[in-house]
């Protein structure tokens, strides 16, 4: 068991490496990404990979807090996003009123800074409950809210566009003077949090097999 953890090693070191030239940057998230979903398979066998890929974010990687809240411009610009017309999200009811609400509390698309964009659940919960709109179906709300958390959006927009489809929305190429390119984080999953949170999972995982003395898929 202490060779195969050992084996995770040196994968996630070799993603660090990646991930520290700018040249293989978007190649890091990739492999990132890949080790996040094979734990996740590991772990969670018999579950589908949307199940099994955010289930073990949020139970293995330490950073639950993180990945449960709700992205506020996500939200508010949902409309407009690649899942407007997605089945999922279109079981949220009311979400222009809901909207309305959350731009009286924290400020619009506009005006959201990114140290207020990430906000808890419960917050964002409260935040429309203070002024409760004829209707108004807060099981809905709180049922189908985490479609719009940073962990759905790390399956969503990392697992499935960038794996599958070579976008990542999350990261802003830039030109530089030079004729060369850089890339820029433009959401609070960047790189680093990639890193982090599959060495956090790995770390978590291990301790667990370790402890009970049973693989992953055995646990």
């Amino acid at each position: 068991m202490k060779d195969y953890f050992a084996g995770w090693d040196n994968h996630l070191d070799r993603a660090k490496t990646l991930l520290s030239d700018q040249r293989y940057y978007l190649e890091a998230w990739l492999v990132l990404s890949c080790h996040i979903g094979a734990l996740a398979s590991l772990r969670f066998p018999t579950l589908h990979d949307n199940e099994s890929y955010k289930r073990v974010v949020l139970d293995y990687s330490g950073m639950a807090d993180f990945y449960q809240q709700i992205d506020l411009l996500f939200f508010l610009q949902w409309p407009r996003s690649d899942f407007s017309s997605h089945g999922d999200f279109l079981k949220l009811k009311d979400h222009a009123q809901v909207a309305k609400n959350i731009e009286a509390a924290f400020g619009n698309e506009n005006t959201i800074t990114n140290q207020k964009r990430y906000v808890s659940q419960a917050d964002f919960l409260a935040a429309v409950s203070q002024s409760p709109f004829p209707g108004f179906d807060q099981g809905n709300l709180k049922q189908y809210l985490p479609l719009f958390s940073n962990v759905e959006l790390l399956y969503r927009y990392v697992r499935c566009r960038a794996v599958h489809a070579l976008r990542f929305p999350f990261v802003t190429r830039v030109h530089v003077a030079d004729g060369g390119i850089r890339y820029d984080d433009n959401h609070a999953i960047t790189g680093k949090v990639m890193y982090e949170t599959a060495s956090g999972i790995l770390k978590n995982l291990r301790s667990e097999c370790v402890s009970r003395n049973k693989w992953p898929w055995d646990l």
